[in-house]
């Protein structure tokens, strides 16, 4: 399982590009690094399956949250795109989206509705694991709600996204 991920102050990263680079390389260009690393080695095994957790924040990317939604809807595209390349090979790539997580790094932060715990997101992916899942949603009435999300149209969205 590869779990990596720095949410960062937004406004503070918009003032310090080096420090949104930064974020990007650890949500997004080590994932990428590492995740080559391990197809790698999980072909020649012949089998596997590869679990990233990424973000609902990447399925579309909020004014609040830019930097660090891009990073996850980067590595989203990335692990799809994976998952594409390993197609016969006997190795899967599993992608989980969850929300808010209550955990260290979402400490101190007001908890959205839909937010969840570290132990409902491992039973999700434990389930995700064994119906062969390629996306697991954390909780799964984000599957729906991010599905109507992405098909707003722009103008509606960013008044929505503004107030979330």
């Amino acid at each position: 399982m590869l779990a990596a991920g720095q949410l960062g102050d937004q406004q503070a990263l918009e003032d310090d590009p080096a420090a949104a680079a930064r974020l990007a390389v650890v949500n997004y260009a080590g994932p990428v690094s590492t995740l080559l690393h391990v197809r790698r080695r999980m072909e020649e095994q012949g089998h596997g399956t590869i679990v990233v957790l990424s973000s609902v924040a990447g399925e579309r990317v909020r004014r609040s949250n830019f930097v660090y939604g891009s990073t996850k809807a980067a590595l989203d595209g990335f692990c799809q795109g994976l998952g594409d390349a390993l197609e016969g090979t006997g190795v899967e790539v599993v992608v989980v989206r969850p929300g808010f997580v209550h955990t260290k790094m979402t400490e101190g932060r007001t908890a959205p509705p839909l937010a969840t715990t570290p132990e409902a997101v491992a039973d999700a992916v434990a389930a995700g694991l064994a119906t062969g899942r390629h996306t697991v949603w954390v909780p799964g009435t984000f599957r729906w709600v991010m599905s109507v999300f992405r098909h707003l149209p722009r103008p509606l969205w960013r008044r929505l996204s503004a107030r979330m």
